[in-house]
């Protein structure tokens, strides 16, 4: 009988979490109310504070079931590997619904401290992942021993930001390819974009 209700629980978590992350998705943080919750989800505000405490415990979980781990490879190229850990990570992060709540999110970060603090792990964890890529290249020799890998990491990630959240645009495998070719060109690593002046972004 206990594990019929704590299947029957979690079966309402998740209409909760789902309905929640669809509406941000679609209206925005701000906008998204618990009575839209509540009638999309078929759950009784009642439930829904039960399993909640407030709006913000419940938009951070919501997000927090659509995010995704970043993919580290280690194919001892650092152009193949930096391809892969940006792509990966844009897909993760700016496509599907969790893409679509992003400006959002990143909005009402500013002014609630529990979104703000999943904004900055969200960001700090993406980070990591291309540190490390860029990490291993230099211990291998493929990067200088003196480089700036926070200032690396920052420039290959503005154009792919930039062209998501500001330019609303879809960032695609040959925009991350071409940043990176252009970065790797820049430190002196030469590759076969490079070589052909990079692919061209769509």
């Amino acid at each position: 009988m206990q594990e019929l209700s704590q299947s029957r629980s979690e079966r309402v978590r998740q209409l909760v979490l789902d309905a929640t992350a669809d509406l941000i998705a679609e209206v925005g943080v701000e906008r998204a109310s618990i009575d839209e919750i509540a009638s999309r989800s078929g759950v009784a505000k009642s439930t829904i504070y039960r399993h909640f405490a407030s709006k913000p415990v419940l938009v951070v979980e919501a997000v927090h079931t659509c995010m995704s781990h970043p993919i580290v490879t280690d194919s001892g190229s650092v152009r193949d590997d930096l391809i892969a850990c940006f792509a990966g990570m844009t897909k993760a992060s700016y496509e599907g619904r969790l893409g679509d709540m992003m400006l959002s999110l990143m909005d009402a970060a500013q002014r609630d401290p529990e979104l703000g603090r999943l904004v900055r792990a969200m960001s700090e964890q993406r980070r990591r992942a291309a540190s490390e890529v860029v990490e291993r290249a230099v211990s291998r020799g493929e990067l200088p021993a003196d480089l700036d890998v926070e200032l690396f990491v920052t420039m290959l990630s503005g154009p792919l930001v930039y062209t998501k959240l500001v330019r609303r645009q879809r960032v695609t495998e040959q925009l991350v390819a071409s940043v990176v070719d252009s970065m790797l060109a820049a430190h002196g690593v030469a590759t076969a974009g490079s070589r052909r002046g990079g692919p061209e972004a769509g």
